[in-house]
């Protein structure tokens, strides 16, 4: 997967009166579950699209079990199919990565004049083909929270929450903080969402994967947890070996950072409730792990910035092999 490099539609000088006025969340899982939930519970017009469980959502509604209060949000607009939705303001895409083609190519419906997409997923190069597949302003969002869903309908959060929200602009320069980024920012405030703006969402991107490699990876080869990755003192020098050669790897691309952002990682990391990555869930229920984003992307930038990323490139070679294998596809790329 390419690290961005296309054009961007450009920042208007204003946005429509009220807008964002109406959400679509696509992926009803622990990330859109979680924050579609928190907006529809907030009095925000939210539809969801969700490629399983409609039925049980328009019936029941979505069950949030959370630190920030527990809700039961009914009444829902759900869809299996965009068709059947109209035109959104923001459009939210919180499936993994995996599936993005797939699923960019099916929101054509939702598409409006002042249409933004915000993608709430992990890794590097993801803005840039939503926005040429779509033609509208693209924004990301690196969400640092422990949720996943335990049943149709039903989210458990279990720790953190932070949302940083940036705007893509080409080659990956700091788009700064537009009016979209602050109207979004704005409601998820008001939902009670804990939100913060990213002057340079390239920079948030590769802050994200700081945790993103070491923990999401080790969790799947190791088959570990985030309490014993960071309890045991060899895999612990590992996982802060793998941060740091990330920090690094982001400098040299040009998106560098503080260095002490990695102690702060392992620090929360510390004080998170064990939690089994969103990799380690994917693995062990045979889907297909988010390999591109996650670690090809990175490596390949850093490797045409002249810093190669060995141990990530080491782990991502593990990972894709164990993935080729769970799902059957050994021999291939």
């Amino acid at each position: 997967m390419p690290v961005d490099t296309d054009p961007s539609p450009s920042e208007p000088t204003d946005l429509p009166a009220g807008w964002p006025r109406h959400w679509t969340i696509v992926g009803v899982g622990g990330v859109g579950g979680l924050y579609g939930g928190r907006l529809a519970a907030s009095g925000a017009d939210v539809r969801f699209l969700a490629r399983s469980d409609v039925d049980h959502l328009r019936r029941h509604g979505l069950e949030l079990r959370s630190p920030w209060g527990d809700a039961h949000v009914r009444d829902l607009a759900v869809a299996g199919a965009a068709a059947e939705l109209g035109p959104s303001d923001v459009i939210v895409l919180a499936t993994k990565t995996t599936d993005n083609a797939r699923v960019v190519a099916q929101l054509g419906p939702l598409v409006g004049p002042s249409t933004a997409v915000l993608a709430l997923q992990n890794g590097l190069g993801i803005e840039a083909p939503i926005a040429e597949a779509l033609g509208v302003p693209v924004l990301g969002g690196l969400c640092f929270v422990c949720s996943a869903k335990e049943a149709p309908g039903v989210i458990v959060h279990q720790d953190y929450g932070l949302v940083t929200v940036g705007e893509h602009a080409a080659g990956g320069v700091a788009a700064g903080a537009t009016a979209r980024v602050a109207a979004i920012v704005a409601a998820f405030e008001a939902a009670g969402i804990p939100v913060r703006p990213a002057p340079s969402l390239a920079v948030a991107r590769w802050k994200k994967l700081v945790w993103n490699v070491p923990y999401n990876g080790l969790s799947v080869v190791l088959d570990a947890g985030t309490d014993e990755l960071q309890a045991d003192p060899a895999t612990r020098a590992l996982v802060e070996a793998l941060m740091r050669e990330v920090h690094d790897a982001a400098a040299a691309c040009g998106h560098g950072f503080d260095a002490t952002f990695v102690d702060q990682m392992l620090a929360d990391t510390d004080a998170m409730t064990p939690y089994a990555p969103s990799m380690q869930l994917d693995y062990r229920a045979g889907r297909a792990l988010e390999l591109d984003a996650i670690y090809r992307a990175p490596v390949e930038a850093a490797a045409a910035a002249g810093r190669p990323m060995v141990r990530t490139e080491a782990l991502w070679r593990q990972l894709a092999f164990l993935d080729r294998r769970a799902r059957g596809t050994r021999g291939t790329r």
